[in-house]
């Protein structure tokens, strides 16, 4: 990993140079909040890292709500292309990290996630500022990435200091070698007093920390216990669909006159028809077993498959949610 330095003028110079090369998506601050938006020649470049993760998740990129994956009886695969993510936080990170190991390491292998993974450069940035609604911490992560984007962005007082994490980032900055200057030890200083801040500010809003059988307490959770955790909950599924990290899909065949085209959507657990199989039998009829698979795959099942748990931390869920339930709460009370 090797460290560089580019003045804070210098960022939108950047940022326009590479979206000549592909799409380009970026954090930008807009009345207030940070979004994800797609760069477009003929408006300026004011790029915000310094704020939350977007309420836009980023499996979008790469797992598409809506997505034609066969078509019978020729099939023919999609063109891919090249497209650049700046701006992501380490939650956003967790999210692919999950996806990477659902898509590429489990079997059967899935050629679209691989094709636009593999056409994507991700450039992540620190999370300096917390706030009340993120606990990366309580699942593992640290408010900075240190892994899965290609490169990663830390906003110092007068400089952005880029570090290079893969192969093509290091060619990137080769390749804009123009911009950057090399960092010194006084900058990484500054960055370090940065990064340790905002660790301290996760630890103001997460004073206690999962226990560590959370997986084992998950999954031996009483009827009483999951009835009292979604009582709030009134079924509008958007913490399943801000979740950056949730995965289920349902395959669908229709007909397009002489072929037949096979379309993956996003599915949910939530849904009542989730569970359901041929014949009309649903092992998960009732919705307090429907609103506890979501604990039970994120904290136990995912927690036995790859060692890490299938929640990013974001917040999103919360923010999203029409009863304002959180997450860490339920936990917290098991």
């Amino acid at each position: 990993m090797k460290t560089y330095l580019i003045f804070l003028d210098k960022i939108s110079i950047f940022v326009t140079e590479l979206a000549k090369e592909g799409s380009l998506y970026y954090s930008k601050l807009e009345n207030g909040k940070t979004h994800f938006v797609a760069h477009h020649e003929n408006i300026s470049i004011e790029p915000e890292f310094s704020k939350i993760r977007t309420p836009e998740n980023m499996k979008h990129f790469f797992f598409r709500s809506r997505d034609l994956v066969a078509r019978f009886p020729k099939d023919k695969s999609p063109a891919v292309s090249k497209q650049f993510l700046v701006g992501l936080k380490n939650c956003d990170l967790r999210g692919i990290d999950v996806y990477d190991r659902v898509c590429l390491k489990w079997q059967p292998l899935d050629p679209l996630y691989k094709a636009r993974r593999d056409n994507t450069v991700i450039i992540s940035a620190d999370c300096p500022e917390p706030e009340e609604c993120c606990f990366c911490n309580l699942v593992g992560l640290n408010p900075y990435p240190d892994a899965i984007s290609d490169i990663n962005i830390t906003r110092l007082e007068r400089h952005y200091l880029f570090e290079t994490l893969s192969k093509k980032g290091e060619v990137i900055i080769e390749q804009f070698k123009d911009l950057f200057i090399e960092a010194g030890k006084e900058d990484l200083k500054e960055r370090d007093k940065i990064r340790k801040n905002a660790v301290k500010a996760l630890e103001k809003f997460n004073a206690r920390s999962l226990p560590d059988n959370i997986s084992e307490r998950v999954e031996k959770a009483d009827k009483k216990a999951k009835h009292a955790a979604r009582k709030d909950c009134v079924e509008c599924h958007g913490c399943l669909h801000a979740c950056p990290t949730c995965y289920c899909f349902l395959l669908s065949d229709y007909r397009k006159g002489k072929e037949t085209e096979r379309i993956r959507t996003w599915d949910a657990c939530y849904y009542a028809a989730y569970a359901r199989v041929g014949g009309g039998a649903n092992p998960r009829s009732k919705f307090d077993d429907r609103f506890w698979n979501r604990f039970v795959c994120k904290f136990d099942y995912f927690m036995q498959y790859e060692d890490i748990y299938a929640c990013s931390g974001c917040g999103r869920c919360w923010r999203g949610c029409s009863g304002k339930i959180d997450i860490r709460e339920i936990l917290w009370k098991l």
